[in-house]
């Protein structure tokens, strides 16, 4: 049962995860760094652990303050601006995700039609929150479950083909990558923007209205590491295929037609999960959303209405904003949060919590060094590809 209760918890935070850029990360990293893109993710999935580590810490330590009124008034104040920076995040990402879907599948059913792709992203919005209202996060966890069985099942079948390819490939050709050659400090504001791809674990702190705390930092934990994992993998074998694929201008078209050579069926199963990532994303950060506003009316906003308010606003989105214009804003709007709550870690250890629980030097020194990193990709990220 506890088992059956940490996968369920662990579904949230990893559909978030792998739906945010699972299928765009190879040619993404392949068009900023060419053929060092295994050790591009590497990095990037090691920030991004680190990241969750401190979200971690505060849910271990300076939520049930937050729960009991003891933070100090600074410490409050830190935690309200990063939950505001994560709302409006949350909203943007759950338009963006769906448009994408709408987008992807409309054209590769031949339709060209913004109004239309409007339509399908409102109808879709609709279809999720009105499962979430009415069945709350048990519902949109069940729409998860699904959604992400599928997506794992299409990549570990993805994985194995791509080694059987890969293999027979390296053993008798050299990869080759065309991508545009920019100077080194470009190249690290690219790879910045890239870092925000993997963002998502940190939906499992607003999920404490049905789990415990340690539950919900073993499924923040195992999202990672099962990510990381893939991520890791993925982008190293996919570097025969990347090769075949136009880097100056990325499609997700292009990406699923270049899957040919590996194996017949793998197009098609790319599509079924490049359409399944963008809806578990979005059901992910919806989830996410609510339990946020929950949280910080103090519970005057249930969950379920915290759905409808982000969804509300995600429709606005749709119909009013270019989403891909600002998408940027997005990723650095998730960057400020993660670097607020670094510094919510840091000032809870010197003003909030007992002299006989400081935190260590280890973790001083490495939420330092966060704060820092973090506050370069809010700067000086810039939009990679």
């Amino acid at each position: 049962m506890l088992k059956s209760e940490l996968w369920q918890a662990t579904l949230t935070p990893l559909s978030s995860i792998i739906g945010s850029g699972f299928l765009i990360m190879a040619p993404l990293l392949a068009s900023v760094v060419g053929i060092r893109s295994p050790f591009a993710i590497l990095g990037i999935v090691a920030l991004a652990y680190a990241i969750g580590h401190v979200i971690r810490f505060n849910i271990l330590h300076v939520e049930p303050r937050i729960a009991s009124g003891q933070l100090s008034r600074h410490s409050q104040e830190i935690e309200y601006l990063s939950c505001i920076a994560l709302v409006l995040a949350y909203v943007v990402a759950v338009a963006f995700y769906l448009s994408l879907l709408s987008d992807f599948l409309l054209h590769y059913l031949g339709i060209s039609n913004p109004n239309l792709e409007r339509l399908l992203t409102t109808a879709i919005i609709l279809f999720i929150t009105g499962v979430g209202y009415a069945k709350g996060l048990g519902g949109l966890e069940r729409l998860e479950s699904f959604s992400v069985t599928i997506q794992l099942a299409v990549i570990v079948s993805l994985i194995i083909g791509l080694a059987i390819f890969s293999i027979d490939f390296l053993l008798g050709r050299e990869i080759h990558f065309d991508y545009p050659k920019r100077d080194v400090s470009t190249q690290f504001r690219m790879l910045a923007g890239v870092l925000l791809i993997v963002q998502g674990f940190e939906t499992s702190r607003f999920l404490g209205d049905k789990y415990s705390r340690e539950i919900r930092i073993s499924s923040m934990r195992n999202a990672q590491i099962i990510s990381g994992i893939l991520y890791v993998v993925s982008v190293i074998l996919l570097l025969p295929v990347v090769q075949q694929i136009d880097l100056m201008d990325i499609e997700l078209s292009e990406i699923i037609n270049a899957m040919q050579p590996v194996a017949v069926i793998l197009p098609l199963m790319l599509m079924v999960a490049a359409l399944m990532s963008q809806f578990s994303a979005a059901v992910a950060d919806l989830g996410g959303g609510g339990g946020l506003l929950r949280e910080n009316s103090h519970h005057r906003l249930s969950t379920r209405m915290g759905y409808v308010s982000v969804s509300v606003c995600a429709i606005l989105l749709v119909w009013a904003v270019d989403l891909f214009e600002i998408i940027t804003l997005a990723s650095r709007a998730f960057a400020t949060y993660y670097f607020l709550q670094t510094l919510l870690a840091l000032i809870y250890s010197y003003k909030d919590c007992p002299p006989t629980a400081r935190m260590t030097l280890i973790n001083e020194i490495l939420f330092i060094c966060l704060a820092l990193i973090l506050a370069y990709v809010i700067v000086f990220s810039i939009p990679a590809g």
